[in-house]
């Protein structure tokens, strides 16, 4: 356990060092909104395991990865779908997604990170509504602690003008090949609340979605230790005490305290069983200007991408 508190720590003091890349975006809508009357942030945001194209072989039991990604988005189309954090989303996924939407999606870090696996585990958004704005990975241990590169996206709605921060991760499970690898959720969970108590200085909205393979003790530990709420209203934490709620699945959407979560489903109809191993997860979010009032900035802030861990507390 030494070696495990050794490489924790380190992880959490050097969460941003841990930064891959990061693509500063900023067209001139981005960073230049129109000026008109603010108008509240809205939009569907969605956790999506997608079962990577490995695990369904030809000659298995499901169809192929390929076939399964024509159903995913057909999910993601019949849940309106405006923003997604992708689990196990392959190379070969992603590539027939994007042909099947020529222009409809962006995705980062997509077909574009420093290796392969890296489209695995992504955010997309819906171009017509969204604009990327900056970008970059950051690192948590995964199988065996080994690093694995999960997005942070900073995206700009067109229609209300708001910022809006989107990570997603996706955290080791015990496997037959890989197992007891609870230290390395541990550690990916310390790396995690790390970074929503950096973002959360910064005052604009943080959306949270991944596989956290973890169900009550996952949600228990990150809202103790970092300001954010589940979009699953049956989890809640009041005065202190976590009441997680007995949720079905591994699969979360959490947000900034001051968001507003509704519509909140997980998908588990005759499609989702045939896409996927995992329900589709789905929540609306409300983002009040007088609860954010940084994310209306007609230029994006000074250091809006991490640079070092917050000190102290945050409370957006």
């Amino acid at each position: 356990m030494s070696r495990v508190k050794h490489v924790v720590s380190g992880l959490v003091a050097t969460v941003l060092a841990a930064v891959l890349c990061v693509s500063a975006v900023t067209p001139s809508s981005a960073a230049k909104p129109r000026h008109r009357a603010l108008q509240p942030g809205h939009f569907t945001v969605s956790s999506f395991n997608v079962l990577g194209a490995s695990h369904t072989p030809a000659g298995g039991r499901r169809a192929s990865g390929a076939t399964r990604i024509v159903w995913a988005n057909k999910l993601l189309t019949r849940h309106h779908v405006d923003v997604v954090g992708f689990q196990e989303l392959q190379a070969a996924q992603l590539t027939k997604f994007l042909s099947l939407t020529p222009g409809a999606w962006a995705v980062y870090p997509g077909l574009h990170g420093r290796k392969k696996m890296d489209s695995e585990n992504s955010v997309g958004w819906r171009t017509d509504r969204f604009e990327l704005v900056q970008a970059t990975t950051v690192n948590i241990p995964y199988f065996n602690g080994h690093p694995r590169a999960m997005p942070l996206v900073l995206l700009r709605e067109k229609r209300s003008g708001s910022l809006a921060y989107f990570a997603n991760f996706h955290n080791p499970a015990d496997t037959p090949r890989f197992r007891h690898q609870a230290k390395w959720r541990l550690a990916a969970t310390r790396v995690e609340i790390a970074l929503q108590r950096e973002l959360a200085t910064r005052g604009i909205p943080r959306i949270m979605t991944g596989d956290m393979n973890e169900r009550a003790p996952y949600f228990c530990r990150v809202t103790a230790g970092a300001p954010v709420k589940a979009a699953r209203p049956t989890s809640v934490r009041k005065k202190g005490v976590c009441s997680a709620g007995k949720p079905r699945a591994v699969d979360w959407i959490f947000g900034s305290r001051r968001v507003t979560f509704s519509g909140y489903t997980e998908d588990r109809s005759a499609l989702v069983a045939k896409t996927t191993d995992h329900p589709v997860i789905v929540s609306d979010v409300t983002v009040d200007p007088a609860e954010f009032p940084d994310a209306w900035a007609s230029t994006v802030p000074a250091g809006a991408m991490p640079t070092g861990l917050a000190r102290g507390g945050a409370g957006s």
